[in-house]
């Protein structure tokens, strides 16, 4: 089946910068409005079908129209943006949304980068048809630009999610990143911490060296994986919470935890550890 891929990307730009002119949707002054334009202009309104999101790079920091970081208001954003795609392309039935790289394009390195990169990981909650992969195990990798065979490595990643999402194809396995869903102590001595994954997961020796509790790196001695949870043995009793996975610049791309699937997991940021063990 033949297919149209249309580009509206801009280098070095935020959430915000492609949003809509509400007063004139095909402003030339505008990404979203040239964009727009050349969908109409073709008569593809109603014929878009998708949409790829790789964007987050320039949001890391605190260079935003508001003054505060990124992920302070990279959700509402996206809802804005979101609700303009539905608004101008109404047979639009699936998002698919890459969470970006640790410290992408130099640009983060801060807990408030990590947490732009959780904003992503949990948009897929305000939707029933967006859904996000993860950047983090491409190969070979790139940090902001990739080479073409890094490219190739994403478009892999992705192509079998618009089989499953926009062609109905059927798979036997996940396709998807496996996402954390929750995180508890699991016994009264609050030595051993428990997370719990959408898909069985794998996690190699050295893994746990990237995974913080109370934002802290070394308290977490060892761990294993069981199917769709791991279990965490900690270095003594702790009453901390939240946990993390990838610190911007405190990770290391050969030891990530991935799915069964062989797909890396989707980093996390500030999920609250709960009580007692289940």
């Amino acid at each position: 089946m033949p297919i149209c891929l249309i580009n509206g990307a801009v280098g070095g730009t935020r959430i915000d910068q492609h949003l809509p002119n509400l007063a004139e949707r095909t402003d030339p002054g505008t990404i979203y409005g040239r964009m727009l334009d050349r969908v109409r202009r073709a008569r593809l309104t109603h014929g878009i079908r998708g949409v790829l999101w790789h964007q987050g790079e320039a949001d890391q920091g605190a260079d935003g129209p508001s003054g505060d970081y990124g992920c302070e208001t990279y959700e509402s954003l996206f809802l804005e943006l979101a609700g303009a795609w539905h608004t101008d392309f109404p047979n639009l039935r699936h998002c698919h949304l890459f969470q970006i790289w640790p410290n992408a394009c130099a640009q983060g390195g801060t807990r408030d980068s990590d947490r732009l990169r959780d904003i992503q990981r949990r948009l897929p909650r305000l939707f029933s048809r967006l859904g996000v992969m993860s950047t983090l195990g491409i190969d070979p990798e790139g940090g902001c630009h990739y080479p073409a065979e890094g490219y190739a490595a994403m478009a892999r990643l992705i192509a079998p999610l618009v089989d499953r999402d926009h062609y109905g194809r059927r798979f036997e396995t996940p396709l998807d990143a496996p996402n954390l869903r929750r995180a508890w102590y699991g016994n009264a001595a609050r030595d051993e911490v428990w997370l719990e994954f959408d898909q069985p997961v794998e996690l190699p020796a050295g893994g746990v060296s990237q995974i913080h509790i109370g934002g802290e790196r070394g308290r977490v001695m060892a761990g294993e994986a069981q199917g769709v949870r791991v279990r965490l043995q900690l270095a003594g009793p702790s009453e901390a919470s939240p946990v993390d996975y990838i610190h911007d610049r405190q990770w290391n791309r050969r030891e990530l935890l991935r799915g069964a699937n062989g797909i890396a997991a989707l980093s996390f940021c500030d999920v609250p550890i709960e009580a007692g063990p289940r």
